[in-house]
C-alpha cells in the first residue's frame, strides 16, 4: 500500500470534511477529526520541535479547570490561576510550560462565559494573543466542534503552518477527549508529550534506541519520553 504523505493527505482531509458530513451522516465524524488532528500534528511536527520553547504559545482550554476553582477571568489573560496554585491539571500544566520557559501560556475563555465578562470571543483572543506575541509555534488544546467550527478551512493552513495573519505559525494540537464545557478531560500524558516535545530529546531517544547500551542485557538505558518527528513540508 501506498502511503501518502501528511502534507499531501492534509489538506484532502480538511476539504472533504464537510461533504462528507453531509452526504455521509452517518459518519464518524469524532474520529474523523481526530485523524485530521493526527495528519496536522504529523505533518508540521518536525519543525514545531526544532521551535526553542521560548517562541512557543501554548492554549488551554478553560473547561479543563477544576469544579471548585479559585481563578478569576481577566479581559486580557483570560482564565487566571492563582499564585502557586495546582489544585487542577490547567495549573499543572501551565506550571511545567513556564518552567520550560515558554513565552506564554493562555486559558482561554469560550461559550457564553466570554460574553458574560467582556471577553473577546475564543478564536479572536487566540489571534489577538498570536499577533502580540509573534511566536514561531503553538499548542492547542481544543474539542473537536471548536476546531470544526472555528479552524478547520483550508484557508487556515499553509505549508508554513497555520495562517495568523502574520504569516505561518507551526501548530501542534490535541483534542479534548469530550466535548463538554465543563470539567472535560484530555490525555494528559499526550499533551505533556507536545509540551515538552524538542529536536535535541528526539535527537537523545534516537542515540539510545541505536546505542549497544539499549540492547545490553544486564542494564537497561535511562527512560526518556520518546518523541517521533514525522517528515512533512521543508
Amino acid at each position: 500500500m501506498i502511503r501518502v504523505p501528511p502534507w499531501i493527505s492534509l489538506p484532502v482531509q480538511i476539504l472533504l470534511y464537510r461533504p462528507l458530513a453531509c452526504l455521509a451522516p452517518w459518519m464518524d465524524q469524532d474520529r474523523y477529526i481526530a485523524r485530521v488532528v493526527r495528519t496536522a500534528n504529523a505533518c508540521f511536527r518536525k519543525r514545531f520541535e526544532a521551535v526553542p520553547y521560548d517562541q512557543r504559545l501554548l492554549f488551554l482550554p478553560y473547561c479543563l479547570r477544576a469544579r471548585d476553582c479559585p481563578t478569576r477571568i481577566d479581559p486580557e489573560l483570560g482564565l487566571v490561576c492563582p499564585a502557586g496554585c495546582n489544585g487542577c491539571l490547567v495549573g499543572e500544566l501551565k506550571a511545567e510550560a513556564e518552567r520550560l520557559g515558554y513565552m506564554g501560556v493562555y486559558v482561554v475563555v469560550s461559550g457564553r462565559l466570554h460574553r458574560r465578562e467582556g471577553l473577546l470571543r475564543s478564536r479572536d483572543f487566540i489571534f489577538d494573543k498570536i499577533r502580540r506575541h509573534r511566536p514561531r509555534a503553538v499548542i492547542g488544546a481544543l474539542c473537536a466542534l471548536d476546531l470544526t467550527r472555528k479552524y478547520l478551512r483550508l484557508r487556515n493552513l499553509s505549508p508554513r503552518g497555520a495562517e495568523s495573519g502574520l504569516g505561518g505559525v507551526v501548530p501542534q494540537g490535541i483534542l479534548l477527549e469530550r466535548p463538554s464545557c465543563r470539567h472535560s478531560e484530555v490525555d494528559r500524558a499526550a499533551l505533556e508529550g507536545l509540551i515538552q516535545a524538542r529536536a535535541d530529546r528526539a535527537a537523545a531517544c534516537s542515540r539510545d534506541r541505536c546505542s549497544p547500551k539499549a540492547t545490553s542485557t544486564t542494564k537497561e538505558p535511562e527512560s526518556i519520553s520518546k518523541v517521533t518527528p514525522m517528515k512533512g513540508p521543508s
